[in-house]
């Protein structure tokens, strides 16, 4: 139970580290060229691959736009399957969670109810947490 408690604790801490404030212009330092991203413009959105930026603007694709027509900014993830997620989510519960239920149920039983109560949470975890096709690199707001 200690490590399935672990893996929560280290999961929330990834998720807010992933909520940082991403309000400065220098995050497009995060880009690389050739990366996929979607800016919201004061005009428009615009998909394209990230060539570079300047104090001033940023190019993306064909496109350039001044920062303060720049409302927001995003990186296309490179993700796996869902599937695959909770398939290690389960594994890393059902991991986590060996061993006996106190002094009235036995080890192996108890391990193996455990264990299958672990691998379902574990799958649950990953089951309700939003899969983000896209990760947040500046936002004007």
């Amino acid at each position: 139970m200690r490590s399935f408690l672990s893996f929560v604790l280290l999961y929330a801490l990834t998720t807010t580290a992933q909520g940082q404030d991403r309000h400065e212009w220098q995050s497009l330092a995060r880009l690389h060229a050739g990366d996929r991203v979607r800016a919201s413009l004061k005009t428009g959105l615009v998909d394209g691959e990230f060539q570079s930026w300047t104090p001033q603007e940023a190019m993306i694709g064909v496109v350039t736009a001044r920062r303060e027509d720049v409302l927001k900014i995003e990186r296309y993830r490179h993700g796996g399957s869902r599937g695959k997620h909770i398939a290690i989510g389960a594994l890393i519960g059902f991991g986590g969670c060996g061993g006996g239920l106190g002094p009235c149920v036995t080890r192996p039983v108890g391990g193996t109810v455990a264990e299958g109560a672990g691998a379902v949470i574990g799958a649950l975890v990953v089951a309700i947490h939003p899969a983000k096709s896209k990760e947040l690199i500046y936002s004007a707001r």
